[in-house]
């Protein structure tokens, strides 16, 4: 998922103790895209016993068929799961989580790195109230120590960790320093959902087929020929892949138009390299830095001990597909030669290295949503609004495109419209 801010937002102290993140969050009623979630439990002291965004009123049990176990299509699942409602997730890739994808191999010593989302904003209530509800620990996403570089025209400048903390990743962004991330790695999200809905998650299942049938029932087709049938569908694939899916009836034009390019996606490709020892720390460095290539560079386990080290390079837009040429080895041969500028001595302590590039993954078609000003202007209304029994979510149908927050705000509100809906045929378990 895209790293990138919609608002400004109050600081947070990102040192982050469990009284500190409860009081943060402990805002009484948090209002998201005019739907109201339940915060945290009142105490600081005592985990909260209802999810964020539990679903109100008692409402005939429906069957849903969800299309995707992102974080869009797994927060939907749980709560609609946890109102009474019989679920079934149905996911293309053998893996849960989307584009929130925490990499260990082929790393050594616990270290790892995100390939997806990596950072969350201060102001992103969902993502921080869901991490506390499952009692996931938050920590800095920026280390507190160390100098950071910034490289511009050929030349590299050392700024101290206090100036760095203080600016801000993009203008519109919070500081570094009120960014936070999942101790442990951003999948354990996705996976804390997933726990919840164990034999209800179908792996390497893509769907092929969706058909709405007289009398409200809705047939699901999988590629493997298994068939499922449903009061209700909520449909999580991003754009790109949308059009694998034969709809019946046809979709609106809208979504159609959006699904077959018409709604623009971001290239993202980040390039990873383990080095056997932290040869940056020589020059008291932390390991960070930005360039004017442009690309960010992290650190991604500086929490972690031990004499190894790993750097990723973080690329978006032309850069990412310009490397998306590449073979995995040159990307990482070709990043190296430039590493070795930022950080001298790069290439004589790598062990080994490896790339992500979400642009050419089958199941996602590039990192995020960034439509035009026309594509927004025109499609943007359309592309999460339900069709019949079929219901749309995902980040690219949020104000919060290619955030965390997005999916979970997007699986929300669909998973509301579901529990809601006045079906005339009900289904009972």
């Amino acid at each position: 998922m895209k790293d990138n801010a919609t608002a400004e937002s109050p600081e947070l102290d990102c040192q982050m103790s469990d009284i500190s993140r409860r009081h943060f969050l402990r805002q009484g009623i948090v209002l998201v895209a005019g739907m109201a979630f339940v915060s945290c439990n009142d105490s600081p002291l005592q985990p909260s016993n209802e999810s964020p965004g539990k679903l109100l009123g008692n409402r005939p049990a429906k069957r849903v068929v969800i299309i995707g176990a992102g974080l869009s299509g797994l927060v939907a699942g749980y709560e609609l799961a946890q109102a009474g409602h019989s679920v079934t997730i149905l996911e293309a890739r053998n893996r849960i989580g989307g584009r929130v994808l925490t990499l260990r191999a082929p790393f050594s010593d616990g270290h790892y790195a995100e390939a997806g989302a990596a950072r969350i904003p201060p102001d992103h209530n969902l993502t921080l109230a869901y991490s506390d509800y499952f009692g996931l620990a938050l920590v800095p996403f920026y280390p507190r120590s160390g100098s950071y570089v910034e490289f511009s025209d050929g030349s590299r400048t050392v700024v101290s960790a206090n100036d760095f903390l203080e600016n801000r990743p993009w203008p519109s962004a919070a500081k570094h320093k009120e960014f936070v991330k999942i101790r442990g790695g951003m999948e354990r999200l996705p996976r804390a959902f997933a726990d919840s809905l164990a034999g209800q998650i179908h792996l390497a299942t893509p769907v092929v087929a969706i058909e709405q049938k007289a009398g409200g029932v809705v047939v699901v087709r999988a590629a493997n020929g298994a068939e499922f049938s449903a009061d209700r569908v909520l449909c999580t694939a991003p754009l790109p892949v949308l059009n694998l899916i034969h709809f019946t009836p046809a979709l609106s034009s809208e979504k159609i138009a959006a699904s077959n390019g018409g709604f623009n996606y971001r290239a993202s490709t980040r390039v990873f390299a383990q080095f056997a020892l932290r040869f940056w720390e020589g020059e008291q460095l932390n390991g960070w830095a930005n360039t004017d290539w442009p690309e960010e560079m992290w650190h991604p386990s500086w929490d972690r001990e031990g004499p190894r080290g790993v750097l990723l390079s973080y690329l978006r837009g032309s850069r990412a597909v310009e490397l998306d040429q590449l073979s995995d080895d040159s990307r990482v041969e070709h990043v190296l030669s430039r590493w070795n500028s930022v950080f001298p001595g790069a290439s004589g302590h790598l062990q080994h290295g490896a790339s992500h590039s979400w642009a050419l993954q089958k199941w996602s078609g590039g990192a995020y949503a960034a439509p035009t000003a026309a594509q927004d202007a025109a499609l943007s209304s359309h592309i999460g609004t339900a069709e019949g029994r079929i219901h749309f979510a995902g980040d690219h149908a949020s104000e919060n495109r290619g955030w965390i927050q997005g999916a979970l705000v997007s699986g929300l509100r669909a998973a509301t419209e579901i529990h809601e809906a006045d079906d005339s045929s009900q289904f009972s378990v």
